[in-house]
């Protein structure tokens, strides 16, 4: 397909690792959707991986250079009086899968480095038991404009 594909596929991948079963605190990884805007319960526990617009960070001839935003979104019910203890362990897992190994993408598994960007915990209304958390991160790689 294109090597945004692959890595896209590639961050999903290493997101459903975060499950209890693997030794993290979460099962947000049983269910992980690439772009998925709106939820319900029924999708719950699961990741939601955002690309954001990448970046231009070099030009050579007809191959850039970018850098590829991700957003990874956990989401879970939680207790509703304390929503931001379960948002910290979404937190944590996300950037233990992450960053706990190194991330290699398509067939021959080349080494893609990864930039921690930030993290948030989405506003809610107090009652509501559940909970959003993200981990934002960017990877940088060449992309061949005329063989995407």
């Amino acid at each position: 397909m294109s090597v945004a594909n692959d890595i896209a596929l590639a961050v999903a991948a290493r997101a459903a690792n975060i499950q209890i079963a693997n030794g993290f605190e979460t099962d947000i990884g049983l269910k992980v959707l690439r772009g998925r805007r709106r939820l319900d319960k029924t999708h719950l526990p699961c990741v939601v991986v955002i690309e954001r617009d990448d970046q231009v960070l070099d030009t050579r001839n007809a191959s850039v250079k970018l850098s590829q935003p991700f957003v990874i979104e956990g989401h879970m019910v939680c207790d509703p009086d304390n929503p931001n203890d379960t948002a910290h362990k979404i937190i944590a897992d996300i950037k233990q899968v992450m960053f706990g190994d190194r991330l290699t993408y398509g067939a021959d598994q080349k080494l893609l480095p990864i930039k921690y960007v930030g993290r948030s915990i989405a506003v809610r209304e107090d009652g509501i038991e559940v909970v959003s958390a993200a981990v934002e991160i960017a990877v940088e790689y060449v992309d061949a404009l005329a063989t995407p």
